[in-house]
């Protein structure tokens, strides 16, 4: 498949875990429905590439940005984690540090419930957040009216088509996956993009 365009890229930085798969997979459906290509951490496996170094790389050739900072909460080892705001700032330093293209990046940065991450990373303060109350379809009118606004795109459909689309498609997902020979408990993130691309571009036909 032909890269897409730096214009039409969206960096997906968020957790990865099956407890966050609902949010994750409404971000990635919207974005397509809305004619742009998610790009996230996991689209490749090479073991001679550090992740800093494809995490930057992906960063780089994206224009806009989804990022979650939601996952506060301390891991088993009492610890947080803080790679989701990590990659926050790289995307922020691409923007402000770069030249040419990278100046025109958008940022959109989610988290749970409005204002709480002035508990942790006050210098986010004055940043529009939003909200998605681990809501998926909070997130798909989130994640529409900012790909609209900053891309003013008019092919852009309304968050309702967009919300409805979607839950046919959960309905549909299963019978996808297990005609696909698929294991729905382990489904990597690259078959799910793939099923999405190709349901989306039936419903377009």
């Amino acid at each position: 498949m032909q890269s897409p365009k730096y214009e039409d890229s969206v960096f997906i930085n968020c957790p990865f875990d099956k407890k966050y798969q609902p949010i994750l997979h409404a971000i990635i459906y919207s974005v397509y429905r809305c004619g742009f290509y998610p790009r996230t951490a996991t689209e490749e496996d090479d073991g001679t590439d550090s992740r800093l170094h494809k995490i930057m790389r992906i960063i780089r050739f994206c224009k806009y940005g989804i990022h979650d900072i939601s996952r506060i909460q301390l891991t088993a080892n009492k610890f947080p984690r803080f790679n989701m705001p990590y990659e926050l700032g790289l995307f922020f330093g691409a923007k402000y540090y770069g030249v040419g293209e990278q100046r025109k990046k958008q940022t959109l940065v989610f988290e749970k419930d409005k204002f709480s991450y002035q508990k942790f990373i006050s210098d986010l303060n004055g940043i529009d957040t939003k909200a998605h109350e681990d809501n998926p379809h909070e997130v798909i009118l989130k994640v529409r009216d900012w790909l609209k606004t900053n891309s003013r795109r008019p092919s852009i459909p309304g968050s309702a088509l967009i919300s409805k689309e979607y839950k046919e498609f959960l309905k549909e997902l299963p019978v996808i996956v297990k005609r696909m020979n698929l294991n729905p408990r382990s489904l990597l993130m690259t078959d799910y993009t793939i099923i999405v691309e190709e349901f989306i571009a039936d419903k377009l036909r």
